[in-house]
């Protein structure tokens, strides 16, 4: 649903890192040749200060460039320069690589990582999130290990956090020497992964307290929406009472699967309304099928798009009470376009509103509930009990009393 740059990035796993979610995922648009020829007036005089520029650079400039590299700049700066912080720019590499993020299976090792810098100064790659049947939950992996070294070269030999995270990545059925440093024993030691091929997992379920369905989406990708009718049908029949959706840190996704999930737990009336540039209304509506019991939904600041519209169709429905931060408030949607040069743009396309004709940008969504974690919580987030969570507690709290 965003485009805000992490320093989290996925190594060949089912978690978007570092590129845009979008509400309109990956759906392609032709160019229209009559909007090229208007464009490329308006364009004249950037041409000219472009053409310009380029005059001193031949002229003057000492240094060597790539123009690839300059044309990558000059488009990404075109669509900031929209002002619209959910447009962007991807070159060439970041697509093919946005394109394989959204495809339902992965290769690689399965892990999220971000930057760590540690008390000696040296950097490591630290692991957030192990996916659910990876090489790398085989292996042993776990939130808060850290990679020190890849293939018996340390972050900095390698050149950095970009060309660490490249070296993970590789071809199925090729090995990688991981030197990590264990979260729970601080113990060092090398671990070998053979890289493969893994189906993405994007909702967990599990039961609470005996009567409690605890669903953690992850995000709404293509399979989002059968993941999750699947888990709460599962919950239903091991004879949960009540349910509780944690969308913390979910950045938003297709909006199929948004509207599925919710045509899924919703009575018959409005889902969502999309409205285009041109005036072109869609309308999205869910059918009478409902799922008829209690539920809280977990939020906090980084859930984005179909997380929190998630959150605010089911409050305005009377079906759940919302628990945790308010969210981010995004209320446009994006289709990525691809380019000539084999780069693409996501360009905000759509401005969508809830079931009661509400936009959610600028503003979010508030929550019933208000509760936040601490920092030291928040260092550990991963890694926290049912009980130490106090986000989690709170959400179960509003579900005992609805």
């Amino acid at each position: 649903m965003d485009n805000m740059v992490s320093r989290k990035k996925a190594v060949g796993i089912g978690v978007l890192a570092a590129v845009t979610c979008s509400l309109v995922t990956g759906l392609t648009v032709a160019y229209v040749s009559s909007g090229a020829a208007q464009a490329s007036e308006e364009l004249k005089p950037i041409v000219s200060q472009l053409n310009e520029v380029q005059q001193l650079v031949d002229e003057k400039f000492v240094g060597e460039y790539d123009l690839g590299d300059v044309e990558d700049y000059v488009l990404s700066g075109y669509v900031s320069g929209l002002g619209d912080r959910w447009s962007y720019y991807m070159t060439e590499e970041a697509y093919e690589e946005y394109k394989t993020d959204n495809k339902d299976t992965r290769v690689g090792i399965g892990i999220t990582v971000s930057l760590l810098t540690q008390d000696d100064g040296s950097e490591a790659l630290e692991v957030q999130t192990v996916a659910v049947g990876s090489p790398a939950e085989e292996a042993g992996f776990g939130s808060y290990d850290r990679v020190i070294g890849v293939d018996g070269s340390s972050i900095a030999e390698l050149g950095g956090y970009e060309e660490a995270v490249d070296a993970v990545r590789g071809d199925p059925g090729t090995e990688v020497v991981l030197t990590v440093v264990d979260y729970d024993t601080g113990k060092t030691r090398d671990i070998t992964v053979t890289r493969g091929e893994f189906e993405q997992i994007y909702v967990t379920s599990r039961v609470i307290d005996g009567d409690i369905g605890y669903v953690k989406i992850d995000r709404f990708a293509s399979e989002t929406d059968e993941q999750f009718i699947a888990a709460v049908d599962d919950l239903q029949e091991q004879g949960v009472s009540k349910l509780v959706f944690d969308l913390r840190n979910n950045p938003g996704g297709s909006l199929a699967s948004l509207v599925n999930s919710l045509d899924y737990l919703l009575p018959e009336g409005k889902i969502i309304t999309l409205n285009a540039k041109d005036g072109t209304e869609e309308v999205y509506e869910s059918d009478a099928d409902e799922v008829d019991l209690p539920m809280a939904v977990l939020v906090n600041a980084d859930s984005y798009s179909a997380a929190e519209f998630f959150a605010e169709a089911l409050r305005e429905y009377d079906k759940a009470q919302i628990v945790g931060e308010t969210t981010s408030g995004k209320g446009y949607s994006q289709i990525v376009y691809p380019l000539s040069n084999g780069g693409a743009v996501g360009l905000s396309s759509s401005c969508y509103y809830t079931p009661d004709g509400t936009s959610l940008i600028g503003k979010g969504v508030e929550p019933d509930v208000e509760c936040s974690l601490t920092d030291e919580q928040l260092e550990h987030y991963y890694t926290l009990s049912d009980d130490e969570d106090t986000q989690l507690q709170a959400a179960l709290d509003a579900v005992n009393e609805k």
